[in-house]
C-alpha cells in the first residue's frame, strides 16, 4: 500500500546550531529524487523513542490510514530553507522557543541517521512586482531568507524580521536593492507591534508594482496586512499573508479553527 499522498522519508544527514534560539537540520536520502519546488513542506516528526517509524496510508477512499496511537507521527508545517538538488539537501531551520513543541524536541535531539516524514513542497510564492515588502518574525525568518536568495540581482524592497535580540540577527544573502531591517523584542513574543510601526513607516517608491509576503504571529499578520491594505491598496493577489503561529494554541488547532490566518488566494 502507497504512503498517503507521496510522502518521502528523508533522514536527517547532520544538525547544525545557527543562532542561539534557530536550530538547523539537513535532510536528505534517497527519497529525496523528484523533490518539486515550493516554499513550504509538512513534517511528520515521529514520536519520542519510536525505533521503527510508521507512516500514513493510502486508504482505497483516497484518506490517510494512520499508525495507531503511539506511533502516530506529529505533522507540522515549515518553509523550505534551501533545497539544493545538487548536494541532496534540504534544509529546514527551526526556531526552537524552549523546545516544548514535539518539531521544536525533535530538531534539538536529531542525530544523523534519524528519519522524518517529509510532504509537499508546495504554497504561494511571492507575487512577482518592482518592489517587495517582506515582514516576518523568528518562526517567519527562514521563509524570508529563502525568498531574498532567490530574488533577482536588480531586485527592490525591504524586509523587516522580529527576533528576540542581536544574537538572532544572522546575516542574510540579499540583492543589494533590497534591504534588511531586524527589529529586537526582548522577551515580548507575539506582544509587539514592531513589524507594523515599521511598515507604517517604509517609503514605498510611486508608481511602482508592489507585492508584500507575511509570515508571524496570528495578530501581527492579520493587522499588518489590514495596513498595508488601506495604506497601499494592495490586492489579494499581490499579497501572501500567513499566520506561522498564534499564542496559547498549536498549530494544528489554529489551522482548523483559523486556517492560518491566510487569504483565500493564499491556501492550498
Amino acid at each position: 500500500m502507497a504512503r498517503y499522498r507521496g510522502i518521502r522519508v528523508l533522514e536527517v544527514l547532520r544538525a547544525e546550531q545557527i543562532t542561539p534560539r534557530m536550530r538547523r537540520l539537513v535532510l536528505g536520502g534517497t527519497e529525496l529524487e523528484g523533490f518539486g519546488t515550493g516554499p513550504n513542506i509538512k513534517l511528520l516528526i515521529p514520536p519520542e523513542g519510536v525505533e521503527r517509524p510508521e507512516w500514513p496510508l493510502a486508504g482505497a477512499d483516497g484518506r490517510a490510514i494512520w499508525p495507531a496511537d503511539g506511533l502516530r507521527p506529529a505533522v507540522r508545517t515549515y518553509s523550505v530553507r534551501r533545497f539544493d538538488a545538487a548536494r541532496g539537501e534540504v534544509w529546514v531551520d527551526f526556531a526552537c522557543h524552549g523546545g516544548h513543541g514535539p518539531a521544536a524536541r525533535f530538531a534539538q535531539r536529531a542525530r544523523p541517521g534519524d528519519l522524518v516524514g517529509v510532504g509537499g513542497p508546495g504554497g504561494r510564492t511571492l507575487p512577482p512586482a518592482d518592489f517587495h515588502i517582506l515582514a516576518g518574525d523568528h518562526c517567519g525568518l527562514p521563509s524570508i531568507a529563502a525568498i531574498l536568495e532567490e530574488l533577482a540581482p536588480e531586485a527592490r524592497g525591504a524586509a523587516f524580521i522580529e527576533v528576540e535580540d542581536e544574537a538572532e540577527a544572522i546575516p542574510l544573502r540579499r540583492p543589494t536593492g533590497v534591504s534588511v531591517s531586524y527589529l529586537f523584542r526582548h522577551g515580548a513574543a507575539g506582544a509587539t507591534s514592531l513589524i507594523t510601526d515599521a511598515l507604517d513607516r517604509l517609503p514605498v517608491p510611486e508608481r511602482l508594482s508592489v507585492s508584500a509576503w507575511i509570515a508571524a504571529e496570528s495578530d501581527a499578520v492579520r493587522t499588518a496586512r489590514a495596513r498595508l491594505t488601506a495604506r497601499l491598496g494592495l490586492p489579494r493577489s499581490s499579497m501572501v499573508a500567513i499566520g506561522y503561529w498564534k499564542r496559547g494554541i498549536s498549530e494544528p488547532d489554529y489551522d482548523v479553527l483559523y486556517g492560518h490566518d491566510r487569504d483565500d488566494t493564499s491556501r492550498g
